[in-house]
């Protein structure tokens, strides 16, 4: 996972856009010590999706909804999907009964088509 900001922030933003990456850069680093399932649901989906994964995981880091959400080991990464308190809490019920180690939550497009268009059959 790179941990290098996507863009360089200029003028009287920069301070803010540092203080963001910052703290994109803390998530991941709390991302790959304490969710390495979540890590490898990561990766497959850059193998499957390509690098734009990627950049969906550091979107829904830094607040965007509909990028990326992620929950492991009592971690919580990301940014609902929209979601209300009614289906957040849905969402925990489930994890719970069923016993789900981790749930990554990404945009129906990444589970679409594999990256360069390959179906993964030859």
């Amino acid at each position: 996972m790179d941990t290098q900001p996507s863009t360089k922030a200029q003028g009287a933003a920069a301070p803010v856009n540092a203080g963001l990456e910052q703290l994109v850069r803390q998530r991941l680093e709390t991302m790959k010590r304490h969710m390495p399932r979540t890590m490898e649901s990561i990766e497959e989906r850059v193998q499957h999706f390509g690098p734009e994964a990627r950049a969906l995981v550091r979107r829904g880091l830094r607040g965007e909804h509909g990028c990326f959400f992620a929950i492991e080991g009592g971690h919580v990464m990301g940014t609902p999907m929209g979601m209300d308190r009614a289906t957040l809490h849905a969402l925990g019920e489930f994890m719970v009964v069923f016993g789900c180690a981790h749930v990554c939550i990404w945009p129906e497009r990444v589970w679409a088509q594999p990256a360069g268009g390959a179906d993964g059959a030859h």
